[in-house]
């Protein structure tokens, strides 16, 4: 039936239920009307009583469903009383001016019904895509149910059909008894008698496309860490009203359907109810329509625009999330998307398209480590990189659990976790990728063992591990890969690898950084019509305070989210001297080495702090030594480092206990405002015991306390990290003894930055050597205040 005939139909059977004369069923019409004989929906008998204005009701929903804005408009008492409200005569039709602006009016409440909302502390709050909210009889007492109107349930804003399959299928499941209620024409008007029936019309949603989305049963709708799920909505009955006895009211005709929606409108006098019953709904599944199910993923799979791909799988994850297949398609795509992203963030081009993937791996290994913007859960809805990513990593999981992986999956996956600072995750797997591998394949090993490098450079970087045993290991299975590589990308992401390690190395060692450096970029020389890759070699947070071309880098600002600070605190060179070290070599015996003073929460004291000459000392000949007891457990001797600000240290220090009893402590200072006012880490070698104070104004507080491991011998390694890894604004502290991680925190978080230095408690003597503070910028916090 073509759409003038079909127009015409239900003009001329709105005219005969208006006149009352309409004696043949709906769908009797459209069977002796449409030549394919297809009934369109369930039949709706005539005649006077309730099943007249079932009827009707079907009918006002399939003209909203088909948009056809008159039809709909004539069977709508909210669009009839606005005529009635213009001065319009009882027996004049609806004019085409009035039936347009009440449609759109009734289309933007509908909209404002189903758009999403912002909702405080719900984790996966937006992003449900056109739909529902909660509509389900287990969500019907919480905090954000709405009362929706029927009519939503086949409204174009939330239904948009596709051709090729469906729009939805209506049918009218029950009539209720008619009644007599109270009509409110408007606000102050006195109520109105008329007859209400009340029609529940199903409403089933064919294609899995497009079918509205909805809360699922039972899913949390309050404050949770659970990302909430919603599912598509196949099934699901709406309630209709439809009043009669309107032409005594001056209505041009006797019966319509209310608009609740609608502001101004008619409406029932009495309590609201629920338009969709809370007990009818049913969601899609796996087994509804399987044939429909595969279709679509081999669909998805031809895609060319991504919108469109996207679109498609995840409407089949919201069936089976834990579908193999779907999933290792699906990361695949997501894994080439965020590789096309970075290449584009990072503004690097390349005439050959081969090597572009492995362009942005490198891209991608060097911004993991220094601007992390696009690996923060604040960046998801603001970066494309960052929802590609996110999506892509737990759809490969998925893939290799379900048996549709590859070397090549694992190998990205792998390459996922690196960046997502999932170390052990991404060795697992490059590991044991590396084990498969034939000692003959080089060109293989080469890339696996520049996998496991990038893997272990990430966790010492991220960690500020300077002194593991990986920084070695890296380096020789850097060395080992530039040495197996033949192409020159290949040799490029080991070469930038080694180069990273000299930059972490403490002591740096210049020379064999230039060397590096050379090595790169002979390599990079060698690649033919690459652009915008040699800034981001060069000019990332790590290297470029030590290369002095790198000095004059600036790189691309990436996408952010508003809460985050702006990135260009990673395009300024901070300070040439971000790692400093103290060997208390240079200064004179007796004395205080250059740029330090000495204090002490007790007034009036300074300490005894002094250099001396030791020849076992563990970097000869001097060290620093505190040899003036302190009676009492509030004292504190200080002796505190240069004048300089640091927000996030980490401080290391050779400590040696000359004499003390069991309440004798020596370490740390961090975040010193002044003698009287800063932060502790002490130890007692004797005891093992480790603590840590908070001093205000000269009188400490214990934040925390608990026993350590330490190694044999007279000195021991104390190591304190400043940690907002997580990038929110509660830094913590990560304390090593001996290389031994321990499990004491402190009870509140670190505020504040300040000076660092070294410190002792009670009647503790002790010497100190090697002291050494570096901050790396890449641990500050993002976020002014924290973004999440």
């Amino acid at each position: 039936m073509n759409r003038i005939v079909l127009h015409t139909f239900h003009m001329v059977a709105l005219m005969a239920f208006f006149a009352g004369g309409l004696k043949a069923t709906t769908t009797q019409i459209f069977a002796a009307t449409d030549p394919s004989n297809q009934p369109v929906h369930a039949e709706a008998s005539s005649g006077a009583g309730p099943e007249n204005l079932s009827g009707l009701a079907l009918l006002y929903a399939e003209a909203m469903a088909a948009g056809r804005v008159e039809e709909w408009a004539a069977l709508d008492l909210g669009c009839l009383a606005r005529q009635q409200e213009q001065g319009g005569l009882p027996n004049k039709p609806l004019s085409a001016s009035t039936a347009q602006t009440c449609w759109d009016d009734t289309m933007a409440a509908h909209r404002k019904l189903v758009a999403d909302e912002a909702e405080p502390a719900i984790f996966g709050a937006l992003g449900r895509g056109t739909g529902f909210g909660l509509i389900h009889e287990s969500h019907q007492h919480a905090d954000f149910w709405k009362d929706y109107p029927p009519a939503l349930s086949v409204s174009p804003t939330v239904v948009r059909p596709n051709y090729a399959i469906s729009g939805p299928l209506m049918q009218v499941e029950k009539v209720l008894d008619p009644r007599s209620v109270g009509l409110v024409i408007g606000q102050g008007q006195a109520i109105l008698g008329v007859q209400e029936v009340r029609v529940d019309i199903s409403v089933t949603y064919p294609d899995l496309l497009t079918a509205p989305l909805a809360l699922l049963p039972g899913e949390p709708w309050w404050a949770s860490p659970v990302i909430r799920r919603y599912g598509p909505v196949y099934k699901l009955i709406a309630r209709f009203t439809v009043v009669s006895g309107l032409r005594a009211l001056g209505f041009p005709v006797d019966q319509a359907v209310v608009n609740e929606a609608l502001t101004g409108s008619p409406l029932v006098a009495g309590p609201s109810v629920p338009g969709i019953l809370p007990a009818s709904p049913l969601w899609w599944n796996r087994d509804t329509n399987p044939q429909q199910f595969e279709a679509i993923f081999q669909e998805a799979r031809q895609e060319t625009l991504l919108q469109e791909k996207v679109k498609k799988f995840k409407r089949l994850l919201l069936l089976d999330p834990e579908e193999p297949r779907v999933n290792a398609v699906f990361g695949t795509d997501l894994y080439v998307e965020f590789l096309r992203e970075g290449l584009a963030i990072g503004k690097i081009t390349s005439n050959d398209g081969a090597i572009k993937p492995k362009l942005a791996e490198l891209y991608w290994n060097i911004q993991a480590q220094t601007w992390r913007q696009e690996f923060t859960e604040v960046s998801v809805g603001h970066s494309f990189a960052a929802d590609m990513f996110y999506r892509a990593m737990p759809a490969l999981e998925i893939a290799l659990k379900g048996g549709q992986s590859n070397s090549e999956m694992r190998r990205r996956l792998g390459a996922l976790y690196r960046w997502n600072n999932d170390t052990a995750s991404a060795l697992t797997l490059h590991e044991g990728l590396l084990k498969d591998v034939s000692a003959g394949d080089h060109l293989g090993r080469a890339r696996l063992l520049s996998e496991i490098t990038w893997d272990r450079v990430q966790w010492l970087s991220w960690n500020r591990r300077y002194d593991h045993p990986w920084m070695l290991q890296a380096r020789e299975e850097a060395e080992q890969a530039l040495s197996l590589a033949m192409s020159p990308i290949d040799k490029l992401i080991a070469g930038e690898a080694l180069v990273i390690l000299d930059a972490l190395a403490v002591p740096p060692d210049q020379s064999r950084l230039a060397k590096h450096v050379e090595v790169i970029r002979t390599q990079h020389d060698q690649l033919s019509g690459v652009v915008g890759m040699w800034s981001h070699l060069i000019g990332n947070d790590l290297v470029k305070a030590l290369i002095p071309e790198g000095l004059h880098v600036t790189l691309p600002t990436s996408a952010r989210s508003p809460e985050v600070m702006h990135n260009e605190v990673h395009l300024r060179i901070q300070d040439l001297n971000f790692l400093t070290t103290w060997g208390f070599d240079q200064g004179p015996v007796g004395g205080l080495p250059s740029g330090f003073s000495a204090g002490s929460t007790r007034e009036g004291s300074i300490g005894g702090w002094r250099i001396e000459a030791d020849l076992k000392a563990p970097s000869l000949p001097h060290v620093i030594t505190q040899a003036s007891p302190c009676a009492g457990d509030a004292c504190f001797q200080v002796l505190l480092g240069a004048r300089r600000t640091h927000e996030l240290p980490d401080i290391v220090v050779y400590l040696h206990q000359v004499s003390s009893s069991d309440q004798g402590e020596a370490g740390i200072v961090l975040a010193a405002k002044d003698p009287r006012n800063f932060y502790a880490v002490t130890m007692n070698p004797t005891t093992k015991q480790l603590s840590i104070y908070r001093i205000q104004n000269g009188e400490p507080t214990l934040l925390g306390t608990g026993e350590i491991k330490i190694k044999p011998g007279p000195w021991h390694v104390l190591r304190v990290q400043t940690v907002n890894s997580a990038h929110v604004d509660h830094p913590r502290l990560e304390i090593y003894v001996d290389g031994y991680e321990t499990r004491v925190m402190a009870s509140e978080p670190i505020q504040g930055g300040g000076r660092i230095g070294l410190v002792t408690k009670g009647d503790m003597v002790a010497q100190f050597d090697r002291l050494r503070v570096i901050e790396m910028v890449t641990s500050r916090p993002m976020s002014k205040p924290a973004a999440y």
